[in-house]
């Protein structure tokens, strides 16, 4: 019988390739940087030249490299780059923990955690708010980047050449009467970001729903993370927006300073609402 075989059903419903894929990356640690087409074989229970083409298929990834020798491979610097995301994900959350659930306790608003992937904003940790209407959110959930607060602060971190790449041949979606819907529009509001050194969606996103966003910064000065408030557009407004970034900048501040980022980030940190 295959190794890989699922005699008890626990892998029912799963992808058999793909977590084959995933087995022969766990082959590799300190003793053993290089694997071979036929432990590949052995280790699954697969005939060579399915190892093989298993194998191939990781390397056309980027997960794997040929070692020199016909059916040698080692690890790819791909794998590099997702374990220190990975690594800072993790940093970043535990740094945002606190000042995350002090800025909902402050505010009664629910407080997210997120990141940017591509021209999404993803959020990645979630504090819910005390008040009887609030928003409610999820670990995992996505948003376009460029109607979200947490968003736009993330792309105020990029310089205007990036964001041209970035939305190249791209239509921005509209989300609301309120979104921005032109690159050159999005430019000029990531400007407006940066010297005011907060992000604020009023509804541009949702209908009804307004946040306000801060930065958070590495040790290195780059903007790793944004920290925000999301709640009804009665109780976040034009008006009240300041007052909140006040808050949320703090928290964002606080998280900073645990990751080990300096006191000013190119004048970041010395924009107050």
């Amino acid at each position: 019988m295959a190794r890989d075989a699922d005699p008890d059903g626990s892998r029912a419903g799963l992808v058999g390739s793909l977590l084959n894929g995933l087995i022969v990356l766990d082959m590799f640690d300190r003793d053993r940087t290089t694997v071979s087409v036929a432990e590949i074989a052995q280790r699954l229970g697969l005939h060579r030249s399915n190892a093989s083409r298993l194998a191939a298929t990781l390397a056309a990834a980027k997960y794997l490299r040929p070692a020199g020798e016909p059916g040698q491979y080692r690890l790819a610097g791909k794998l590099v780059a997702l374990g220190q995301l990975a690594l800072e994900q993790t940093d970043v959350l535990d740094a945002a923990a606190e000042p995350l659930a002090d800025l909902v306790d402050a505010l009664g608003e629910t407080g997210h955690l997120g990141i940017l992937d591509g021209t999404t904003s993803l959020t990645v940790s979630v504090v819910d708010g005390w008040r009887t209407v609030r928003m409610h959110s999820y670990v995992g959930k996505r948003a376009p980047a460029h109607c979200s607060s947490m968003g736009k602060m993330l792309l105020a971190a990029l310089p205007d050449t990036e964001i041209d790449t970035l939305y190249a041949g791209a239509k921005l979606e509209r989300r609301t009467e309120r979104t921005i819907t032109s690159v050159s529009a999005l430019k000029d509001h990531l400007a407006t970001i940066r010297a005011a050194g907060y992000a604020v969606d009023i509804e541009e996103l949702e209908p009804d729903l307004c946040c306000v966003a801060a930065p958070v910064f590495d040790p290195l000065g780059h903007m790793v993370a944004s920290i925000s408030v999301s709640g009804p557009s009665s109780r976040i407004t034009p008006g009240t927006a300041p007052d909140l970034a006040v808050e949320v900048l703090r928290a964002g501040r606080r998280a900073s300073e645990s990751l080990g980022a300096p006191a000013v980030v190119d004048g970041w940190h010395a924009k107050e609402p």
